[in-house]
């Protein structure tokens, strides 16, 4: 089995958490998660995973596959882009906090350079070869399964949405005077609801693609490596709780859909390692950063999609979704997954190259 670096674990871990804890207590010690939310910014700490990973990566460990002085091919432009980006909406959000220029201004601003970087990705992607892109570990990888599990999770909280309603453990929330932000009116609101639908599946996840690789690139891409050297489905828990307690300050700050409490707390673990074994499996099924990062994009866009235009559970612990009730729909989809020989194989490789 390859050898385990302990070390290279622990500073990952250090980087990440000083960053995104780092930020949040700045938050919690200032203006507060609410009045944070309230400029429109994307979340600074999502950037933080994978920037660790990347600087660790490129500039600390000289065996790495993307070490600066060796990996010289095009995909490298990717990363130093996402660098840039990084930095620049780092400024941008202390800006948005603590001077008196617009919110709104900053926000849009913000959104261009996150646009950027996407353009970027896309034109890299047209002249790097699949073996550079592989080195890099951004290889699109098997699209049509990739297209499989993103269907899978737009169809998943559908279900749940609608065991909500069958079980009378939501409500509808009725015919509201805005889609996305946008008038509408009554007779146009049907249709309204089902262009911002197709937009929370496609749009929303790719023109926020360098927040979701920020996140998914520093768990899935560079920690799951590491950890499923120890085994792939111990590796994959421990990615998973590390995974949830990283989230910790958010849940704790009362703006997530669990409560901050003791049992919120507990139920974040439970929902990140369930989340975390589906997202894992996802990257060894298809090989690729790429899918995950849209699972996770649409998970967060679909999620308040059916909360303000589906169903609305009455108590979001008792209820499927992210409730207790479909903590254990993800269990039992969990258990299916176990079940794959692709964990018994990717055992055996792990014994091989040992």
């Amino acid at each position: 089995m390859p050898s385990f670096h302990s070390k290279r674990v622990i500073l990952f871990l250090l980087l990440t958490f000083a960053l995104s804890w780092g930020f949040e207590l700045l938050i919690a010690l200032t203006i507060k998660q609410k009045a944070y939310l309230a400029t429109g910014m994307h979340p600074l700490g999502m950037f933080f995973p994978a920037c660790s990973a990347l600087i660790l990566q490129m500039f600390v460990f000289r065996d790495s596959p993307i070490y600066f002085s060796t990996f010289k091919d095009s995909a490298r432009w990717i990363f130093y882009s996402f660098f840039l980006l990084t930095v620049v909406y780092s400024v941008f959000t202390l800006l948005a906090l603590f001077t008196h220029i617009r919110p709104l201004i900053l926000q849009a601003v913000g959104a261009i350079f996150v646009t950027l970087w996407t353009f970027v990705v896309f034109y890299t992607f047209g002249k790097s070869s699949p073996a550079s892109l592989q080195t890099a570990g951004l290889q699109l990888g098997n699209t049509s399964l990739g297209v499989r599990f993103i269907g899978g999770v737009v169809l998943f909280l559908l279900v749940q949405a609608a065991l909500n309603w069958i079980f009378g453990l939501g409500k509808f929330p009725g015919i509201l005077d805005r889609v996305g932000g946008v008038p509408v009116g009554g007779g146009l609101y049907p249709f309204a609801v089902f262009v911002f639908f197709l937009i929370s599946v496609v749009g929303t996840p790719l023109s926020a693609l360098a927040v979701l690789f920020g996140e998914e690139y520093g768990w899935r891409g560079f920690l799951h490596k590491e950890l499923i050297k120890l085994g792939p489905r111990t590796g994959v828990f421990l990615v998973g709780l590390i995974w949830g307690v990283w989230h910790f300050p958010i849940i704790l700050s009362g703006i997530h859909t669990y409560p901050a409490t003791a049992t919120g707390l507990l139920l974040g673990m439970v929902f990140f390692v369930l989340v975390g074994f589906v997202f894992s499996y996802a990257v060894m099924k298809t090989k690729s950063i790429w899918v995950v990062c849209f699972m996770h994009g649409i998970m967060n866009s679909i999620y308040p999609f059916v909360l303000n235009h589906l169903n609305r559970p009455h108590d979001k612990v008792f209820s499927f979704g992210l409730g207790i009730y479909g903590l254990i729909c993800l269990a039992a989809i969990g258990g299916l997954i176990m079940r794959d020989p692709i964990w018994r194989s990717a055992n055996e490789a792990l014994r091989r190259t040992g």
